[in-house]
């Protein structure tokens, strides 16, 4: 599972759950230094959920760029062993962390999988699984590139 954010400052901060609106479709593109592509995650939107609390973003963001690797090699070995239950588990996990993220193409790509997984129904994952590997490789880069680098 994945590791849990920790809450630095006051005692009672809390993160609020994603809602439906968090997941909503996305614009294709929005302009980046002087380029468009597409918007893999809406990180003013995260911000605000975070009350503005930066550092917890940024922690957020590193358990993202720390878990999702594994997560994905869960899902892979899940396919590999026709395990629809592994499947499920780690798509659902997933889900959660890109959710928190709001970035709704990885959120969907979860979600598909999650209910392949809960439907038992893994006949479609392979390709599915390639849409969540190039979801998760976009908000990878947009991460990076908003934070300045890699996993601690």
């Amino acid at each position: 599972m994945a590791d849990q954010p920790t809450w630095k400052g006051s005692e009672n901060a809390t993160l609020e759950a994603p809602t439906v609106e968090d997941s909503a479709p996305i614009p294709k593109s929005e302009p980046t230094a002087g380029a468009l592509r597409p918007s893999s995650w809406r990180r003013a939107q995260v911000l605000d959920r975070l009350g503005g609390d930066q550092e917890l973003l940024e922690e957020l963001c590193q358990i993202f760029l720390k878990e999702s690797p594994k997560l994905m090699e869960r899902l892979r070995q899940g396919m590999t062993d026709g395990d629809a239950e592994a499947v499920q588990h780690a798509a659902h996990s997933l889900k959660g962390e890109v959710s928190y993220l709001a970035a709704a193409g990885a959120t969907q790509a979860a979600r598909r999988l999650e209910d392949m997984g809960h439907e038992r129904n893994l006949s479609a994952v392979s390709e599915a699984i390639r849409v969540m590997e190039r979801e998760l490789d976009q908000l990878r880069q947009a991460i990076e590139e908003d934070t300045g680098g890699a996993p601690r």
